[in-house]
């Protein structure tokens, strides 16, 4: 979680072998999740709208770095309805290195015309937590599918809930 393709075949390769990628496991899965976005839809984490209102309404650039793919993110924002709420996105596939490499967040840096110590990252995974330390930004962690370690708890900006607690934070 939180890694780049790249990186996440590889862990996959180590793991399974060569055959891993013959097999129908990763075309299954993408079928399903993608079945699942079309019926099911897709869930904007709790505050996220409030956060994005607060932000606009101060003026703050607003940035996705995600180690997805260009076409996934924007496949989500167009899924959310969320597209023109970011005044850009950065795939991991853009960037040399992927997450836990600060590569993506000092790109996203230059790109914004925001110096790192002036920029904050939310993230949820410690790959993602890992690259923005390493980027010299402060982190604030979102826990999502993992609950945060001690070196998260340690080396965090700080912890939040949900988006909201960051919106009320900003406010």
């Amino acid at each position: 979680m939180g890694t780049d393709d790249r990186t996440s075949d590889l862990i996959l390769y180590d793991i399974y072998g060569e055959t891993f990628f013959e097999s129908k496991v990763l075309k299954d899965y993408h079928k399903e999740f993608e079945n699942i976005l079309i019926y099911e839809g897709l869930i904007i984490k709790k505050g996220a709208l409030e956060l994005l209102n607060i932000l606009e309404e101060k003026g703050i650039k607003k940035c996705i770095a995600s180690s997805s793919s260009r076409e996934v993110i924007e496949k989500y924002l167009s899924y959310s309805g969320l597209t023109n709420r970011f005044d850009f996105h950065l795939s991991g596939s853009e960037v040399k290195n992927g997450k836990p490499s600060p590569d993506i967040f000092i790109e996203a840096c230059k790109r914004a015309d925001v110096a790192p110590e002036f920029a904050l990252v939310l993230e949820d995974s410690f790959h993602g937590f890992k690259a923005a330390i390493r980027a010299g930004i402060r982190c604030i962690i979102i826990p999502d599918l993992i609950e945060s370690n001690e070196e998260m708890k340690k080396l965090s900006y700080r912890i939040c809930l949900d988006l909201g607690e960051v919106a009320n934070m900003i406010k």
